[in-house]
């Protein structure tokens, strides 16, 4: 069972329905999507996504952590991920910018 299977099947206790066809009624999608939703063997769509957050009113971060597609740190409110500039040395980038500033002018 995949981690957005196991959300989905957490979410549908919550909400103590008797069975799938009962569950799919009251969240207005299909059975069959609810289903295959429940056996996910990938990870889930963006459409897939955005409709679990509109028929469990979740927030699309608690969705993209279950679907495997963020960490639950890269989910926190103000984090970002690190910014390559941020791992290249002032040295290598003068190195570089000197580099182009050659190239362009032999051109």
């Amino acid at each position: 069972m995949s981690g957005f299977s196991a959300w989905v099947e957490n979410q549908l206790e919550l909400r103590s329905f008797g069975d799938i066809q009962e569950a799919a009624r009251a969240l207005k999608i299909r059975p069959s999507e609810l289903s295959r939703w429940l056996s996910a063997k990938r990870p889930p769509t963006q459409d897939t996504m955005r409709t679990a957050c509109q028929v469990f009113d979740a927030p699309i971060m608690e969705v993209l952590v279950a679907a495997g597609y963020l960490t639950s740190e890269e989910a926190e409110p103000g984090m970002t991920p690190p910014s390559i500039v941020a791992t290249i040395s002032t040295q290598s980038l003068v190195d570089e910018l000197t580099r182009r500033g050659i190239d362009r002018q032999s051109e």
